[in-house]
């Protein structure tokens, strides 16, 4: 930590959150905040060169190539040796690419109640990177964080990404080296201020309150993501997700069901307290198919309730005589 860096990178964070608060309150002045992450890298570039930012403790991203990758098919090499190498690799990074690109193309398109078809996704990153790799290039995928940049700055279209390779090139091209000065920061606080409007604080506090389950996953996917990479909030939620499930089967929700009064509903007297029951008839409902894993602890949940129950009928002077079973899985039956 360089307290130097800390204060030009909280300078260019409040700088762009104040530009999207324009943004907000004045729709029309959406090109404010389109403008200022170029803004912040331009700035950022004449500070640090002015002041030889490097050396006062700030890192800068130092030098720049210019011009685009050349051709490297010619240095494909198909020996069994590479072969090996390049499938177990392959296979894992692209397992790991797709499943961060869909996940973030699903995020975003929740925002605008729009679908994305991940086979569709799947072949666009095949491609993507099959045609790069001919020049040498980074596995990618869409990145959590130039997806969001790119949604801040207001783009809508794939057209968004046409435009920016074409722009890229021209960088590449001709004006690579200009850009050696820019602070690590302000890259930094540009990914930061598009990820802070992703941040739903308030569903974070519904889910605390509705189901600590799924506040859970929530919590686990953000602080691996804040703390580590997306790649790790994303595995970690995933398989708190799995274990959920894998405990909602082996360990199913057995409630006692009761007659709706007016209707034919039997539903759980937990969450009706109303509905009707009979003294001497059981009623219970399973929250899940019964397979060998769930089998004994079922049988010993059904039999505590049956155990309850006949307590239940004997202080009214009856035996139980029925236990009907609901097993079709649902929150509410019709017997």
């Amino acid at each position: 930590w360089q307290w130097q860096s800390t204060v030009l990178g909280v300078c260019f964070l409040i700088f762009l959150v104040l530009t999207e608060q324009v943004r907000r309150r004045r729709p029309k002045l959406f090109w404010v905040s389109a403008m200022s992450p170029l803004l912040v890298v331009i700035v950022g570039c004449v500070f640090s060169f002015l002041i030889k930012a490097h050396n006062h403790g700030i890192p800068i991203v130092g030098t720049l190539k210019r011009g685009i990758n050349p051709s490297s098919i010619s240095q494909l090499k198909f020996q069994s040796e590479y072969v090996g190498v390049a499938m177990k690799a392959g296979f894992i990074s692209g397992m790991l690419a797709l499943a961060e690109g869909v996940a973030v193309g699903r995020s975003f398109a929740a925002m605008k109640n729009e679908r994305i078809d991940g086979n569709k996704e799947m072949v666009a990153f095949g491609l993507m990177n099959l045609i790069g790799s001919f020049t040498s290039c980074y596995i990618t995928t869409g990145a959590f964080s130039k997806t969001a940049v790119n949604y801040h700055a207001g783009c809508r279209t794939a057209m968004s990404n046409a435009v920016m390779s074409v722009c890229m090139a021209l960088v590449l091209v001709a004006l690579a080296p200009l850009f050696r000065y820019t602070p690590l920061v302000a890259l930094a606080a540009i990914i930061t201020s598009s990820m802070l409007g992703l941040v739903k604080h308030r569903e974070i506090r519904r889910l605390y309150k509705v189901d600590k389950a799924d506040f859970t996953v929530c919590a686990a996917a953000l602080l691996g993501v804040v703390f580590s990479t997306m790649i790790t909030g994303l595995g970690v939620a995933v398989a708190i997700s799995v274990l959920r499930a894998l405990l909602h089967v082996a360990r199913p929700a057995t409630s006692k069901l009761g007659r709706v009064s007016g209707t034919d509903a039997f539903c759980d007297v937990a969450q009706y307290p109303g509905a009707v029951t009979a003294p001497s008839v059981l009623v219970l409902q399973v929250g899940s198919p019964i397979y060998f894993a769930n089998a004994e602890y079922l049988r010993e949940r059904i039999a505590r309730w049956v155990e309850d129950e006949e307590k239940i009928a004997g202080d009214h002077g009856e035996d139980l005589l029925y236990l009907v079973l609901d097993i079709g899985g649902k929150s509410s039956s019709y017997i």
